[in-house]
């Protein structure tokens, strides 16, 4: 059985001693989903990781570039300080006068040693050379992890 093509791709040779991803989506919404599963694979074997709860989160923001960084800093934030992993992620970002708007659930489970297959332990989402922006159709973003 073919293998669905992941809607985003791992960049080599873009930086030494950090991971950078491109995450594509057809809207905002879909783009920052794309990258919270990028940032997520990198940590982890999301195939190990399961939805048993879920975690509401609102974020608030001058532009979508900054909210994407702290929507991904925010993620890290929750592995770091109470060992969740995240499986799955419901996005929703509204334009309000003069910021941006993020609220999302967030899906998955309490880090388990014995049962997740760890990868990079990702430190942060960096602005060394990031990039978000509209191309035709879709959103286009390019995101380096420190790890």
């Amino acid at each position: 059985m073919p293998t669905k093509a992941k809607p985003y791709k791992f960049l080599k040779n873009s930086v030494t001693a950090d991971i950078t991803f491109e995450a594509t989506g057809k809207n905002l919404n879909e783009l920052f989903k794309n990258c919270a599963l990028a940032l997520m694979d990198t940590m982890v074997d999301m195939k190990s990781v399961k939805s048993k709860f879920k975690k509401p989160i609102r974020l608030r923001a001058k532009d979508e570039s900054t909210l994407l960084i702290n929507f991904l800093n925010e993620i890290v934030y929750y592995k770091d300080a109470e060992s969740m992993l995240i499986s799955s992620f419901k996005v929703d970002i509204k334009k309000k006068e003069d910021a941006y708007l993020l609220t999302a659930e967030l899906s998955g489970e309490p880090l388990q040693m014995g049962k997740h297959l760890l990868r990079s332990d990702v430190k942060a989402a960096t602005w060394h050379n990031f990039k978000l922006e509209k191309k035709g159709a879709n959103y286009i973003a390019q995101v380096v992890l420190d790890i």
